[in-house]
């Protein structure tokens, strides 16, 4: 089988429009704070040069946002926006607070590129927040929906499960990382990342309490285009100052639309093999993608890098139930660098396959000897949760959380 290597951890070597600052303010709920969080001061412009823009369309999941139809986004003189969650005695206290926690998060992380303000009813808010009972069976905590008026943003609602589908509360984690992602919607955020660290990961290997890099890349892109579809319209001077998603895309130089005929593109860089590598992905012909992964990987000179996509790799086929292949890709992976992520992969395996037991022994190990693996101890906690092994779960935030975890005295 060819080595493989999934497109979400290719770094970039150009510079981004990010500033890395302090975010470790003082906040009301320390469990949440975030960590190595990159802060964006302005977004994206056009006194940008294209390499600017390229590194981060490469770097970010925007082409995802953009794939999926018109771009819904906020007028950004609108913000801050009015944010209303529902105050109600049939859910747990802690509910209210972790969602509204949630959404300080986004606009900590994000350094004031988009803004809340808390109000007490829904009719004056533009986002909405309720919790309610459901009567399906998925396993989505959260889902959202805009209300519109032809071209304008009427309102956005988020609607919270009560419990899960067993009748249990929501774990607070699982409830923020669940709010973190439906505010990502809420924002305009409607493509998926393929990325298991970021936010907007569409399946949860892991809770995602951490708003990453590319997610604020993807972020601050959106706010660097002209809207479809908005609150408020722009004005012809405001327009003039945004990209088009075109003018976005085109710094690739790459097919991005669904409608392209993959096999008359000539790829000889990264940005080309990792485009026709997502639109394999995106049409479940993983072989084929997996080739130009490889393309890619073949021009990455650093071994740690190269273990962290053929460990992403390996989630891919894992998602797609082909273990044979995920098992190969662990290989590679840990053969190329043995680390904190890679040290974790055959746990990660077990519980894809449904190997809960052997997945705890051998994550309980990992941590018994490094303390401080932290995809070990949030894979752990993960698998605790699912199993409603409440006391276990305390028992592991209690030995590894300040090591491992995110917790802050």
């Amino acid at each position: 089988m060819k080595k493989i290597i999934l497109s979400t951890i290719i770094a970039t070597a150009g510079f981004i429009c990010f500033s890395v600052v302090d975010t470790q303010k003082t906040v009301s709920n320390p469990e949440f704070l975030l960590k190595n969080t990159y802060a964006i001061t302005l977004g994206y412009d056009k006194s940008m040069g294209e390499k600017t823009i390229k590194a981060a369309v490469i770097d970010s999941y925007f082409r995802e946002v953009a794939a999926n139809g018109k771009i819904v986004r906020w007028n950004k003189t609108t913000f801050p926006l009015k944010v209303y969650i529902q105050d109600t005695p049939e859910v747990p206290g802690y509910y209210r607070e972790v969602v509204m926690s949630a959404y300080q998060s986004w606009e900590r992380a994000s350094e004031g590129l988009v803004r809340f303000e808390f109000v007490e009813t829904a009719e004056e808010a533009d986002m909405k927040c309720y919790f309610k009972n459901t009567n399906d069976d998925k396993e989505a905590i959260g889902s959202q929906s805009f209300s519109l008026s032809g071209d304008k943003i009427i309102d956005s609602t988020i609607n919270f499960k009560k419990t899960d589908n067993k009748g249990h509360s929501h774990d607070s984690k699982q409830l923020f990382s669940s709010a973190l992602q439906e505010i990502g919607h809420s924002l305009g955020l409607n493509g998926k990342s393929p990325s298991i660290y970021d936010v907007m990961y569409p399946i949860g290997t892991k809770f995602n309490t951490e708003i990453t890099a590319r997610d604020l890349k993807t972020l601050a892109l959106l706010y660097s285009v002209v809207p479809d579809v908005t609150n408020v319209a722009l004005t012809e001077e405001d327009k003039s100052q945004l990209f088009t998603v075109a003018e976005i895309l085109n710094t690739l130089n790459v097919p991005v639309d669904d409608n392209t005929n993959t096999a008359e593109v000539v790829a000889n860089d990264i940005a080309t093999h990792l485009a026709l590598a997502e639109q394999y992905r995106k049409k479940a012909e993983y072989d084929k993608a997996a080739e130009e992964y490889q393309a890619v990987a073949q021009m990455k000179e650093d071994r740690r890098s190269k273990s962290e996509v053929y460990y992403e790799v390996a989630v891919m086929y894992l998602d797609a139930e082909e273990f044979d292949k995920a098992k190969s890709c662990a290989e590679i992976a840990c053969a190329t660098d043995m680390n904190d992520l890679t040290d974790t992969l055959s746990a990660l395996i077990d519980y894809y396959m449904k190997r809960s037991n052997s997945a705890v022994e051998q994550l309980e190990a990992i941590l018994s000897q490094n303390p401080y693996n932290k995809h070990a101890y949030k894979l752990l906690c993960q698998i605790y949760r699912e199993k409603h092994h409440e006391n276990l779960l305390n028992s592991t935030i209690k030995r590894y959380g300040k090591t491992a975890g995110v917790i802050e005295e």
